[in-house]
């Protein structure tokens, strides 16, 4: 390139700041729900009912299935009859304790009776701890006929049907959360960097399905690193809600960014057009000729791209002529 010196800058003369020429960069996702939970048995047995089909969303009750109780209900009660059974019995040692030390006060009985019945008493006591501790058991393996998913969620998989004898730990279907639905993104280092500068309260995606833009923000930066593809993965949240909520629906993410080539913006007004070369002339009349890559349009006009080795954003260069 060719730089023409020139005199001192004239007092008057408009000038105007060069700046980053910035490509378009445009990304494809699809939505997906925020998590996924595989919905797994906690207990042998039979189905009963089941209460949602793929699709529907689970209630606040959180029940997706029920297994078989009965057996294990019988067993509470049989529980419950031996703990009233105990709690009387231990009644009755207690008064008999009473009545044997006053007894032993007045010499009417002897020690060794009395320690038998306190023996009787704190067995008896045992006995009616370990009955509490089987009921408890015995009430949370109850709970556990209750195959749950969180209320809210929508079913994505169910593989059993009433009738259907499960195993322990055998995985029976799954739900998703849709409430907030995130679209998965690989970026390279400069393209996350530019969505981490960006505004995240005017981050836009455009749905082509659904014909409309919405609102989206960074929702989690996975800490890992591809060393195949050395891109990061950025997952981004839509914010505004759209129907249907479900996943697959495209989504584009445009980004703005620094021209490989390091070229620069300025409003066609700065550049001359001489013998079929492009000049501008800084503000101290320096000329310098530069290579045009390409223009876009600005909010003030058409600005072009244009490249030199002593071109650098910041730079200030005069306006030749008016659009």
């Amino acid at each position: 390139m060719v730089a023409v010196s020139g005199g001192a800058a004239e007092p008057g003369v408009p000038l105007v700041a060069t700046e980053p020429a910035l490509r378009e960069v445009t990304l494809t996702g699809f939505t997906r729900a925020r998590a996924e939970l595989p919905l797994a048995t906690e207990t042998a047995g039979r189905v009963v009912a089941v209460a949602y089909d793929i699709g529907e969303t689970i209630g606040q009750d959180g029940i997706f299935a029920r297994l078989d109780d009965t057996f294990i209900k019988l067993e509470l009660a049989e529980v419950e009859v031996q703990q009233e059974r105990l709690r009387t019995r231990i009644a009755y040692d207690r008064r008999e304790i009473k009545r044997h030390t006053e007894l032993a006060r007045r010499k009417h009985t002897s020690a060794s009776e009395l320690d038998a019945l306190e023996q009787t008493l704190r067995d008896n006591r045992y006995e009616l701890q370990a009955l509490e501790i089987r009921h408890k058991v015995l009430r949370e393996r109850l709970l556990r006929t209750r195959i749950r998913a969180p209320a809210g969620w929508r079913i994505t998989r169910r593989n059993l049907e009433p009738g259907q004898w499960v195993q322990d730990g055998e995985n029976v279907g799954a739900a998703a959360d849709f409430t907030t639905l995130i679209v998965p993104f690989a970026l390279t280092p400069d393209q996350y960097k530019t969505l981490v500068d960006s505004d995240n309260d005017g981050l836009r995606l455009h749905l082509p399905d659904l014909k409309r833009e919405v609102a989206a923000s960074i929702y989690r930066t996975y800490p890992g690193f591809d060393p195949v593809t050395r891109k990061i993965a950025v997952d981004l949240a839509l914010r505004d809600r759209i129907g249907p909520h479900r996943g697959g629906l495209r989504a584009r993410l445009g980004l703005r960014l620094s021209e490989r080539t390091g070229a620069v913006t300025l409003p066609i007004a700065a550049v001359e057009h001489s013998h079929e070369e492009l000049w501008v002339t800084r503000e101290d009349s320096q000329r310098l000729r530069v290579i045009l890559l390409g223009s876009d349009q600005g909010p003030d006009g058409e600005r072009l791209h244009v490249a030199a080795p002593d071109l650098a954003p910041g730079q200030r260069f005069r306006l030749l002529r008016e659009d």
